[in-house]
């Protein structure tokens, strides 16, 4: 997982981390066993860890259709390259603040040459001017599988 897609995904869902954590909290505050003494209150306390919130982050993503399970496993393990935009078109869905499109792409392999690809895809409405045919956005794919591409458009 590179900094810049963690970035990118905590910019588009940062509203979303507190009710992601507090859900996080409320399924294990039934393992938390209550302290006897007050001088172990902070010790027996378990901080969420950075896998933790990445996973409930990315569940979270999920559930508001932001993005699918497959978008999110390529981001986290598929191999991330450059894609150009040939191509797109709206769909007309709206989700919150995303627009959705559909994406032409002409994506670099990493050992050279490059594949199309056709991508539908949320883009958050401020980033959209970032989409149009020229443009350079993230991809991520995975070589046995160049049908399959996920797209990251930074804010």
């Amino acid at each position: 997982m590179t900094d810049t897609v963690l970035f990118t995904v905590l910019c588009i869902a940062c509203f979303g981390v507190a009710t992601a954590l507090r859900a996080a909290v409320a399924r294990r505050g039934s393992d938390v066993v209550p302290p006897r003494d007050p001088k172990d209150t902070e010790a027996s306390e378990r901080l969420v860890t950075l896998a933790e919130l990445a996973a409930e982050f990315d569940e979270m993503l999920i559930r508001k259709g932001v993005m699918t399970s497959t978008q999110v496993s390529l981001m986290r393990t598929g191999i991330r390259s450059r894609g150009v935009v040939t191509g797109m078109r709206t769909t007309g869905v709206v989700r919150e603040d995303f627009r959705e499109v559909e994406l032409d792409l002409m994506v670099s392999r990493t050992g050279g040459g490059q594949f199309a690809a056709r991508q539908t895809t949320l883009i958050p409405l401020s980033s959209l001017h970032r989409v149009f045919p020229g443009s350079v956005v993230d991809a991520y794919y995975r070589p046995g599988d160049e049908r399959t591409v996920a797209v990251c458009v930074s804010p």
